[in-house]
């Protein structure tokens, strides 16, 4: 592969007015190539972007696309940059490390021809997040609407199905009508759970209680009343707390505990590896006002696209998953004025924070 060197294009670059009354004042940059032996050669770079994203000029300066992006990135800009050069103005989103930014090609003619591209760009991140969370919010509306209806029409009919079955059972001396009546009652059960999640959905705030709560307390409950449900699956679960002193914060018990439990099942379906069968459940005090509960596994993790729509409705990885457990895991702790984020490595594991405020506003409350 041809590599170019900075002073190739002094020249070139002179042609270029002062890069810093074109870069945008926050987090902008400006960047300038050439085609050269049917290559899109990097002759310019600046701003304060590359500095926030740790990149320096000099990687980008004389390095064509597929040398400085993965392959599927580098194929979406080439086309971008083809048509600039032929004289179009272009306008795209791109981002480096994690950080979005929408940039604008405008090829400089001179005498009818394309002699170079001037590129301005500027940070979107905050924006494109702050979109993101209108359409879930939106989303989750929608989602509301049709769980509160659904729930309604499922509810009564449910009722009376279950309680004829459990009269079907108690009335029948036949072990075989016996053991599909159970199951029969085992799906009830399971649709009635599904028709709660719903409720949950549309109004989340409905009974909510919260009072003050021993968290170290909670944890250690939650810790053993999962630890069968662990051992029958060869896992052992560690609690690790970091401070001696008792945490009391003013949360929902029921719901928080509600938390804990989804993640630590999570966590064990996701422990498969005999050799590795361990799931740690840390709490830690961050600061005076607020603390960490963090979930970590080594088990099968999680990819990248999959991490990316762990907490959409209705996106789940397993056989019989409803895709609610995480989202209203999310909707719980967004409720308490929290966070919770998954970090994961496919084949590595994964580890789930929770922070959480030690007393929240009530009237910050999300719906």
């Amino acid at each position: 592969m041809t590599h170019y060197n900075v002073g190739d294009f002094q020249n070139i670059s002179n042609v270029f007015v002062d890069y810093q009354n074109l870069i945008p004042k926050h987090n902008g940059f400006v960047f300038k190539f050439i085609k050269k032996n049917n290559k899109f050669i990097h002759t310019f770079a600046e701003g304060d972007f590359l500095k926030k994203v740790n990149i320096p000029p000099s990687l980008i300066v004389g390095k064509t696309l597929h040398e400085l992006l993965p392959e599927n990135q580098a194929d979406e800009k080439q086309s971008c940059y083809e048509k600039a050069w032929n004289g179009s103005i272009i306008n795209y989103e791109g981002n480096l490390k994690g950080f979005h930014y929408l940039s604008s090609l405008t090829p400089v003619i001179v005498n009818s021809q394309v002699i170079e591209v001037n590129g301005t760009a500027i940070e979107i991140t905050e924006h494109r997040k702050n979109t993101l969370k209108i359409q879930e919010l939106e989303k989750l509306s929608l989602i509301g609407e049709l769980a509160a209806g659904v729930a309604h029409e499922i509810r009564n009919p449910l009722t009376s199905v279950t309680g004829f079955a459990q009269m079907i059972k108690e009335l029948s001396n036949d072990k075989t009508i016996d053991s599909y009546i159970e199951i029969v009652l085992t799906e009830l059960n399971r649709i009635n759970a599904i028709v709660n999640e719903f409720i949950f959905i549309a109004k989340p705030k409905e009974n909510m209680k919260t009072r003050e709560t021993d968290i170290k307390a909670l944890v250690s409950h939650v810790v053993e009343f999962m630890k069968p449900q662990a051992t029958l699956n060869g896992v052992h679960l560690i609690e690790s707390i970091h401070f001696d002193q008792t945490l009391t914060i003013q949360c929902d018990p029921n719901q928080i505990t509600q938390v804990l439990m989804n993640l630590i099942q999570n966590a064990i379906e996701a422990t498969t590896d005999p050799s590795i069968q361990e799931i740690v459940i840390s709490l830690k005090n961050r600061h005076s006002d607020s603390f960490l509960i963090e979930i970590t596994d080594k088990g099968s993790g999680i990819s990248q696209e999959r991490q990316k729509r762990l907490f959409e409705p209705f996106y789940t990885t397993k056989e019989k998953g409803t895709g609610l457990g995480l989202m209203m895991c999310k909707r719980i702790i967004e409720n308490h004025n929290g966070t919770i984020e998954i970090n994961s490595q496919l084949g590595e594991g994964t580890t789930v924070k929770i922070n959480l405020p030690m007393v929240f506003d009530h009237q910050q409350l999300q719906g």
